[in-house]
């Protein structure tokens, strides 16, 4: 319970910082993300949604979560097509995600030396990456293994 206030203050602080407002779909949306603690579709959470009484047509719920990104309260996960509260929004260098084959586990870290590392070679082929980069690593999880 102590780690959900955390995680909605954490959100409620990043919405006013970019002068940004938690409306009841926004903190839907964050809810099931919190309640579930691993990644979810967009489509799970339109069924977990119908399932509250609360429908929101898929667009909407991308809108959501497309918003929770921008404030970097969530990851989307392109391995899975999934999305993932950052376990870290307070950290600004490369958050690399390990992602489990076998049961979709997730763990993240934050590696200020990785990001370096993959700043520094990119440089040297030309290009910049983006900010706040996300390394997605497929893994075997210590129960999978």
């Amino acid at each position: 319970m102590a780690k959900e206030k955390l995680i909605k203050n954490k959100a409620l602080q990043l919405c006013l910082e970019a002068k940004e407002i938690i409306t009841p779909n926004r903190a839907s949306i964050l809810d099931l993300l919190i309640k579930n603690n691993k990644p979810l579709a967009a489509y799970e959470l339109k069924e977990m949604l119908k399932d509250n009484n609360k429908g929101l047509n898929i667009s909407t719920i991308y809108r959501v979560l497309d918003f929770w990104i921008k404030l970097k309260v969530v990851h989307k996960l392109s391995f899975l097509n999934k999305y993932v509260l950052c376990s870290n929004p307070d950290e600004v260098h490369t958050h690399i995600t390990n992602i489990c084959t076998k049961c979709s586990s997730v763990v993240e870290t934050c590696n200020e030396n990785m990001g370096l590392n993959l700043k520094e070679s990119t440089k040297n082929m030309g290009v910049a990456l983006t900010p706040d980069l996300n390394v997605e690593i497929p893994v075997l999880c210590a129960n999978c293994k």
